[in-house]
């Protein structure tokens, strides 16, 4: 970051702060505290001090704005943006985009930092404020910078699963055991961050049943760019996946993702936030897995919403599969879906630390080709449809600002027009969160 654009944020810091500071009416021992460490130049105890006054029941928004200068001075820039983004719904919106555009600024996110701070420049904002948000677009001056950064993230888990299940389109196994997970992501972004590399690792095991253990993993490179009224980000990805040791797909896929600087829904619904992505694969299936040989196609649309200490978000998704399919003598067996899915979440925020929520989607599938089936009184054809309900329970507590201990209890339920597709399933997992 340049010294100017340094000097700009440590100004609207120091200016703006206290206006809102002035605002809270009191009776919080540790607001208080924290205001004074702050001023101290101690940023550490003032963060500790302003989250034990909102875990003791203190959300105004004057803590809320404070927690997240706190946050953002210590270069914490998740967590400065989620609570930055709980005062979109309350007067102080036009402060909160202008500093949602230092955050992402912070984070290298350039288009993203833009968008906030022409929201902040809008004829709702004062006219401090809106100076402030002129100057910083003015100094995002177009030159790129040769600089390289990366962030990355660790998931180590465990679990129990009451019905474990097979290969993609199989029915369940009625076996149960435990399992373990591990799940690792990083990213590298290069000059201003338009360019990035990814890679995704992930493996369950079940040590009592390694018939069924899977593992993924995945490689591919992003440019994004400013589109219209908002970004489009382009992502060139490579990945293989494994089942019981054996290679069950290989993927090559091209995904556009576009996120627009305002949601059609936003006449209707203030502050509501979408994305809207499509992606084509072009699969090969393992020696022992022909069948899934072909092309995919998915679309997907998502919403979401900052509440107060609520996050709602919803999602779309169709998905459209041309496969071999699978044939023999008298059977054949279609693993061509064209599935449908909705998608709902809410989350609360118990505390800056504390959060819990639900999910939950409902898939519709139907195939292609109808079903040739071995019976006791011949072949019979039948088109397979499926109906699938999923519900997710979870709750996270931040240890620290890179670590997180997380829970999950999941509960599926599918239904076919063929008996064999027929299952329910019950997960149980908890695991530990290293963001770095």
């Amino acid at each position: 970051m340049r010294l100017s654009s340094f000097a700009t944020i440590f100004v609207a810091l120091m200016v703006l702060a206290p206006a809102l500071m002035a605002e809270e009416p009191g009776g919080s021992a540790d607001f208080e505290s924290g205001v004074a460490a702050f001023e101290e130049g101690d940023l550490s105890a003032a963060r500790a001090h302003f989250e034990r006054a909102r875990d003791a029941g203190l959300n105004t928004s004057s803590l809320v704005y404070n927690l997240g200068v706190v946050y953002f001075q210590l270069g914490q820039h998740d967590l400065a943006e989620a609570v930055f983004l709980e005062l979109l719904d309350t007067r102080h919106a036009p402060l909160a985009r202008y500093n949602l555009g230092l955050v992402m600024q912070g984070k290298g996110q350039r288009d993203a930092a833009r968008r906030w701070f022409q929201q902040a420049a809008g004829p709702a904002s004062p006219d401090t404020l809106r100076r402030l948000a002129l100057r910083q677009l003015d100094g995002m001056a177009p030159e790129r910078s040769v600089t390289t950064d990366g962030s990355g993230y660790l998931l180590v888990a465990g679990g129990y699963d009451d019905n474990i299940a097979g290969a993609p389109d199989d029915a369940s196994s009625n076996q149960s055991g435990v399992f373990a997970d591990l799940l690792a992501v990083g990213n590298a972004r290069f000059g201003d961050g338009s360019f990035r590399l990814q890679g995704v690792a992930y493996t369950r095991a079940y040590p009592g049943n390694t018939e069924f253990d899977t593992s993924y993993l995945s490689t591919g490179a992003s440019w994004l760019e400013g589109f219209g009224a908002g970004e489009l980000t382009s992502t060139l990805s490579l990945a293989s996946s494994w089942f019981g040791g054996d290679v069950l797909e290989r993927e090559v896929r091209l995904e556009v993702v576009f996120h627009p600087d305002e949601c059609v829904f936003t006449s209707i619904v203030a502050g509501i936030d979408c994305s809207a992505s499509g992606s084509v694969s072009t699969i090969q299936g393992g020696r022992d897995f022909s069948a899934y040989d072909g092309e995919m196609l998915q679309l997907d649309f998502s919403a979401w919403k900052g509440w107060g200490s609520w996050l709602f978000r919803g999602g779309y998704q169709l998905e459209v599969n041309d496969r071999e399919d699978l044939a023999s003598r008298q059977q054949f067996f279609s693993v061509s879906p064209v599935r449908k899915l909705v998608s709902a979440e809410a989350r609360y925020y118990v505390s800056s630390r504390l959060s819990m929520g639900a999910r939950g989607d409902i898939r519709h599938s139907r195939y292609r080709d109808d079903h040739q089936l071995i019976s006791g009184t011949g072949v019979v054809n039948q088109r397979r449809t499926d109906n699938r309900l999923r519900g997710v329970l979870l709750a996270e507590y931040r240890l620290s600002g890179q670590w997180l201990v997380l829970a999950e209890f999941t509960t599926l339920d599918n239904r076919s027009t063929i008996d064999r597709y027929d299952y329910s399933r019950s997960e149980g997992m908890i695991g530990v969160e290293l963001s770095f």
